[in-house]
């Protein structure tokens, strides 16, 4: 097994950890926001080693982007299950992510790849960043957290709207089946 792909199944294995974790502390999650964070930097070193050396898998590739949607959607249930996000929050993600998904399988069943982007990248670093913060600092005041809220919801429209554009309003493949009259 590759360096990468064992640093995906340790982040992998992390999830059950940190929900664990998460749930037995206190009402500052600083453990919980560590073992977060060790997650996020492991997939930051698991796509550079990747790349870097060339040790890109197939099966890497698919439990990459698991991992991080499965550590996302843990910290955000822990996080909403203990009041720390509000409903708007979790449904205005939800739909990004379902518009996302939709997308990518859309461009998949043409054979077309999204690759991620910048915007993409940022919105992760982002939303990993606040999700840290919230674990980590319980005294935000109201009007902090719904500024890092909505901070990461403008993002992540962003970031969405950049990949509708990108494989949707640009990509030459799309543009020819637009052309032909073909059934979306």
């Amino acid at each position: 097994m590759s360096i990468p792909n064992i640093l995906t199944v340790l982040r992998l294995i992390l999830v059950p950890v940190f929900a664990v974790v998460f749930h037995f502390e206190g009402e500052a999650k600083v453990a919980s926001a560590i073992i977060f964070m060790v997650a996020s930097i492991t997939d930051v070193l698991d796509g550079y080693i990747a790349r870097k050396f060339n040790m890109s898998t197939k099966i890497g590739q698919l439990l990459d982007p698991l991992a991080d949607k499965l550590m996302q959607l843990t910290a955000i249930v822990c996080l909403t299950l203990s009041g720390r996000l509000p409903l708007w929050f979790i449904i205005i993600l939800a739909i990004k992510e379902i518009l996302l998904i939709a997308g990518c399988t859309f461009l998949y069943i043409k054979k077309t790849y999204a690759k991620s982007n910048i915007f993409g990248k940022l919105y992760t670093v982002v939303l990993f960043v606040a999700l840290m913060l919230l674990m980590a600092v319980p005294e935000f005041s109201t009007l902090f957290e719904l500024l890092l809220l909505l901070i990461v919801v403008g993002i992540g429209i962003f970031a969405l709207s950049a990949y509708c554009y990108s494989y949707f309003l640009q990509h030459k493949k799309f543009k020819q089946y637009i052309k032909k009259g073909e059934n979306l």
